[in-house]
């Protein structure tokens, strides 16, 4: 195959010779600059007709070299995952697909290099998801043929069909689409038949061979290799491949025979094995996948799993497994974690150990299907609630008997709590990776037997308190007999799990002050181990019960386990005690008084600990502690800022460019601080605000993961600081105006930034500058569909009308709406406002949708009331622009009046009567037009002067018979919680004249004005009063008696 496609720009044409030559020095060439060369250039294929055809030609090709065709594989796989949905950009055309899916499984079934074989399986599992069965009808019915004529010929074709179709299972086990999930069950039943046939005959084979040595030693490889696959795609199916598995009799058939074959297997493995060594750990294999079906079956159908065969039997007998190995865990080598070649996790160490935690995991899993009930929004039959409810029955009432129950407390107390030699070898090897791993909020219990029988435990005494007083009896005998470290450690652990159902019966104050403090401090070449868990215990207690006084002697505690000059204070003793000591600080009932004497000492330690430790994820917990100090401390901590100030920037600085994590968490504790020091924490403004610029450069790389995080400190500064603001930080506020356009709630933060900035620094948001480019990135945020967005942008233009006025008078706001004119802003809010009246002028089928809501007709208009509010002359020049005030002002005032029944806050009723009372000043020909829609004022006036009397005491002799509620008077209220920016700008609000004028006399003064306009009170009624509805003129002239007060 031979062809040549030109590629735009100076990249090289594509043909297979230049695809395999670029692969290859990207592959295996040891100069830099060609390698980055050749990358670039793929890349620059990747949007290509048949570069993805061509990367699969490659790859088939055995006679190139091994990396050649592993990196090609490795691309195509890449691409299916960017470019095989129709939707993509660049999308693989459907004759390039059809190509590529014809020799897919070809590339595993003839390929011996099981690395080629896996990945070439991936890429089918990936395309057969999307494709099947839409777009690939026929590839289970070809695998299956594959596997019906492969079973019993080439051991290799075997494997690589059953590799294929386990990765396809895998895939589309995970699917959510109904889709997916309804084809994969349609095949199940054809695929559990012939897959059970192939492991029974495959683990025949290879049993007959190893107890009785008949066959070839080869074939029995393979037959073991081929029957594990078999194995883990049969767990798979059975457990996603059907709705109610127990109902099934192949299902039925092949549980049953698990549990047989465990019983075998398990036989086989042990010290007088009939297997030979180098074939036990391939049939240890075959056992965890048995652990493994009976686990899934149990968490994905818990309905069914106490219904199938002997499943109860099963699960004692899995605790019986884990009682044998009770007796030795103390000598057990432990589980390891480490990293695959396709980057899943493994965990090495001894088969009996991980047979045992499999089956504390089933335990867990029985204790969830009879108490942790699954939540759902499917429909269920009375069939299916009746089934669910046999299953709790059942696991209730016929296993978690109380022997049972007393029996698995006893060992998990008694022996899988003691700490062992191959756990403190694991500590002393690496000790921050190790804690890391057992921290308490991980999720080691899935992987190591400790952690998992103090989660089952808790489960446990969560749902059977009586199961406390047994144990509360080995606690109290722990606490008074003279036992070695390792069983205190092991009963203090207990301790701490049982602490939400002992609370009541133990004294742990008591115990804190008589035992817990000695123990703190004894002397002994093992005394980190009970250092650590007093750390754990305290966190779980404290949060329970522990008295006031006492609380000094936690953080005493904690003060002495932090300290590095004691040698038995180790890494791992201070960074679980660092740890742990977020909880002490998170409790309700924590005190900064109380806490204040030991916060220096405690703040230095782990401030030094921080620059101590190495792994991320403990300098993360670190940070994560000195945060919640900082925010429960409140203004106590500013005696403690100047050091944490000095050691944020430094961390910042000695992180990685891609660890943004310790970004966010150094971003976290400044905006904390700044929030806690509240106006005193502007003097570190300089220190900070270098790093929350370069957090907020769009150019950086990190600039997305540190968003929220910025965000967030940059509102602190704004709501902590008093005006002159610092001038880099006024700078700042360009990087904010672009990202009112980000994700909804980035730009909600991004807009009350700009908010604060146009309260605390209005000189330079209406400079030249500043002044269209902040204009023209609020009104975006009016057409939001976030109706907080919109709302704040309205406000937010309000403001900057408001301040024009203050800062320029008329001049000023002339200024502003000159440049909302050009910028097209006011055409679109008048034509907003028009769609709305038009559609109010239509009923009937032919109506007319407003092209805005309510809501957003009533920003628009408070927005026009701001304007007029400042001068009605500006408004009258506006609607000059836009067809002139004859033509504009009937509909518009029509529309302004009628959403008055919708506006719903008082405070924008006020502005628009203030905003349309004002009209009323200007002359002919607005004057006409006022007078012609007099009726419609005379009813705002009664409606809005009536509801603003609402709430208002008795005026006084010679006062205004209408008061306003609105109005604000005296000095400006201040509350507990109030920053700088609050007071600021409620200072402001306070100059309103929504909150300085009473509307009654307001409205009086300006109609009383144009009374006299139009010749006087007998000219005014005979002309234009005697054109109102009686009822709305006797409403309008009561309000000239006083108010007689609240009547309810």
């Amino acid at each position: 195959m031979s062809f040549a496609i030109e590629v735009p720009g100076e990249a090289a044409p594509l043909s297979l010779f230049e695809l395999g030559k670029t692969l290859e020095l990207a592959a295996v060439s040891q100069h830099n600059a060609q390698g980055q060369s050749a990358s670039q250039q793929l890349q620059a294929w990747e949007s290509h007709p048949e570069y993805y055809t061509s990367l699969q030609t490659i790859f088939l090709d055995k006679s190139l070299r091994k990396e050649t065709r592993f990196l090609a594989i490795i691309l195509l796989k890449n691409g299916i995952d960017r470019y095989w949905r129709h939707t993509a950009k660049h999308a693989i055309k459907p004759p390039e697909k059809h190509l590529i899916r014809s020799r897919l499984l070809q590339g595993s079934i003839d390929e011996e290099d099981k690395t080629f074989s896996l990945h070439n399986a991936l890429v089918t599992a990936k395309i057969v998801r999307i494709d099947y069965p839409d777009e690939w009808p026929d590839v289970m019915s070809n695998l299956i043929n594959i596997l019906r004529t492969s079973k019993d010929g080439n051991p290799i074709h075997l494997s690589g069909s059953l590799l294929v179709l386990l990765r396809i299972v895998k895939e589309m086990g995970t699917a959510r689409l109904r889709k997916s999930q309804t084809a994969l069950q349609a095949v199940t039943p054809e695929l559990v038949q012939l897959l059970g046939e192939i492991y029974t005959e495959k683990t025949t084979y290879w049993q007959e061979f190893l107890m009785k040595g008949r066959g070839d030693e080869d074939d029995a490889d393979y037959a073991m290799q081929n029957s594990l696959l078999a194995l883990k795609t049969l767990r798979r199916l059975v457990t996603v491949g059907y709705q109610q598995p127990h109902a099934d009799s192949m299902v039925q058939g092949f549980w049953s025979l698990s549990q047989i074959q465990f019983d075998q297997f398990l036989n086989g493995v042990s010290h007088d094995s009939w297997i030979p060594i180098p074939y036990q750990d391939t049939v240890g294999k075959h056992l965890v996948q048995f652990t493994k079906l009976h686990i899934e079956m149990s968490e994905q159908h818990p309905a069914s799993f106490p219904l199938l065969p002997n499943s109860l039997d099963l699960v004692r007998a899995y605790w019986n497994l884990v009682k044998e190995f009770s007796q030795v865990f103390e000598k057990s080598g432990g589980l390891k974690q480490s990293a695959s070649v396709t980057g899943n996790v493994k965990h090495e160490g001894p088969l009996s150990e991980k047979l045992a935690l499999k089956g504390l995991l089933l335990l867990r899993s029985c204790m969830a299907i009879a108490y942790r009930h699954v939540q759902t929004f499917r429909y269920r039959s009375a069939d299916t609630k009746e089934l669910e409810k046999q299953a709790v029955h059942v696991i209730k009432v016929d296993l978690l008997r109380r022997d049972f129950l007393l029996d698995i407390v006893q060992v998990i107390i008694s022996k899988l709590f003691i700490f062992r030699k191959s756990d403190l070898e694991a500590w002393e090897e690496n000790p921050e990776d190790w804690e890391s791993q057992e921290r308490t909020e991980g999720d080691a219990f899935q992987w190591a037997i400790r952690p998992c029988a103090e989660r089952l435990l808790i489960d446990l005494l969560t749902n059977y308190r009586e199961l406390g007083q047994p144990l509360l009896s080995y606690c109290e005998l722990a606490t008074k007999v003279d036992m070695d470290i390792v069983t205190r450690e092991a009963a203090y652990c207990a301790l701490g799990c049982a602490a939400a159902i002992i609370q009541q019966a133990f004294d742990f104050d008591r115990f804190l002050t008589t035992t817990l403090v000695k123990d703190a401090q004894i002397q002994d070449s093992m005394a980190k181990l009970l250092r650590r868990r007093i750390a754990i215990l305290l966190s779980q207690w404290v949060t329970i019960k522990i008295s006031a006084e006492n609380r000094a002697v936690v953080y005493e505690i904690f003060r002495h386990l932090l300290n590095p000059n004691d040698k038995h204070n180790d890494e791992v003793v201070r960074i679980t005690a660092a740890r742990q000591f977020k909880f002490i600080v998170e409790d309700f009932g924590f005190n900064g008084e109380i806490f204040l004497p030991y916060a220096a000492d405690i703040f230095n330690l782990l401030i030094g600990l921080l620059q101590e430790v190495e792994n991320d994820e403990a300098k993360l917990a670190i940070l994560e502690t000195v945060r919640h100090i900082v925010e429960r401390m409140d203004q106590h901590i500013s005696q403690f800022g100047d050091a944490i100030m000095l050691t944020l920037p430094k961390l910042w600085e000695s992180a990685a460019s891609e660890e943004y994590m310790i970004k966010q968490s150094v971003l976290a504790i400044m905006a904390a601080l700044v929030m806690s020091m509240r106006a005193d924490s502007q003097r570190y403004q300089p220190a900070i605000i270098p790093l929350l610029a370069e957090a907020m450069n769009p150019e950086s790389p990190l600039h997305l993961h540190l968003i929220e995080e910025s965000v967030e400190l940059w509102k602190s500064l704004l709501l902590q600081s008093v005006p002159p603001l610092n001038s880099d930080l006024t700078r700042m506020v360009q990087l904010a105006l672009p990202m009112l356009e980000y994700d909804t709630e980035v730009a909600n933060q991004c807009l009350e930034i700009v908010k604060g900035y146009i309260l605390l620094t209005p000189q330079e948001i209406l400079g030249d500058a500043l002044r269209r480019p902040t204009l023209q990135a609020v009104a975006q945020t009016l057409d939001s569909k976030s109706r907080d967005q919109s709302e704040l942008g309205a406000k937010c233009m309000e403001l900057i009308i408001r301040l024009s006025e203050e800062l320029g008078g008329v001049q000023g706001v002339t200024v502003v709406v000159q440049d909302l004119v050009e910028l097209g802003v006011l055409r679109n809010i008048l034509e907003g406002l028009h769609s709305s009246w038009e559609a109010n002028q239509t009923s009937g089928p032919n109506k007319k949708q407003s092209n805005i809501s309510t809501i957003k007709e009533t920003d628009y208009y408070a927005i026009l009331a701001r304007i007029t509010v400042a001068d009605p002359s500006i408004l009258a020049n506006v609607l000059g622009h836009f067809g002139g005030v004859e033509n504009v002002w009937p509909w518009l005032s029509a529309q302004w009046f009628a959403n008055f029944d919708h506006m719903g806050d008082v405070e924008r009723e006020k502005l628009s009567c203030l905003a349309l009372t004002r009209v009323m000043e200007l002359p002919s020909p607005v004057q006409e037009l006022v007078l012609d829609k007099l009726q419609d004022f005379l009813s705002m006036w009664t409606s809005v002067v009536m509801e603003l009397v609402d709430g208002t005491e008795m005026p006084e002799a010679g006062a205004c018979p209408q008061p306003d509620s609105l109005v604000w008077s005296g000095e400006i209220q201040r509350y507990d919680y109030d920053t700088p920016l609050d007071l600021h700008e409620r200072s402001f609000a306070a100059k309103d004249p929504v909150h300085t004028a009473v509307t009654y006399e307001f409205v009086m003064a300006r109609l009383q004005g144009l009374v006299a306009r139009v010749g006087g009170e007998q000219a005014f009624e005979a002309q234009w009063a005697v054109n109102v509805d009686r009822d709305v003129l006797i409403g309008f002239q009561k309000l000239s008696v006083p108010w007689s007060g609240n009547t309810e």
